[in-house]
């Protein structure tokens, strides 16, 4: 089934809102310093979902605007260095902004990524 634009466009705020209530979720979670870990990293995957999702229905959108030539994809989703960057940051904050903890926040931050891209693909 081709989508059109309109439909495309539906699909592009539904993965928007979606994003946003994750990202709210994952923020409510960040202000009360949880405890449970376990919540926290669960969180930070399923933003990181709806972040790869919220960028596929954009691009989509965007793509069936514009002619049909220049229909190649619009970003490389093979790089997550900042995402991975931004996660083990939010980690991090969650975390309470302990000392000595980047490298294990990174190692983190890739596992939560690979969870994501993995829920990702394989919903695809």
């Amino acid at each position: 089934m081709v989508m059109t634009a309109p439909s495309l466009e539906v699909a592009y705020r539904a993965a928007f809102e979606h994003f946003s209530r994750q990202a709210k979720r994952v923020q409510f979670l960040t202000e009360r310093q949880a405890d449970d870990h376990k919540a926290f990293e669960t969180a930070l995957v399923e933003l990181e979902k709806a972040h790869l999702a919220y960028k596929e229905a954009r691009d989509a959108f965007v793509r069936s605007l514009l002619p049909h030539s220049s229909h190649a994809p619009l970003e490389s989703y093979g790089n997550h260095t900042a995402d991975i960057a931004l996660i083990a940051e939010l980690l991090w904050e969650g975390a309470g902004r302990p000392a000595g903890t980047a490298e294990d926040d990174w190692y983190r931050a890739e596992a939560i990524m690979e969870r994501a891209l993995a829920a990702t693909c394989g919903a695809n």
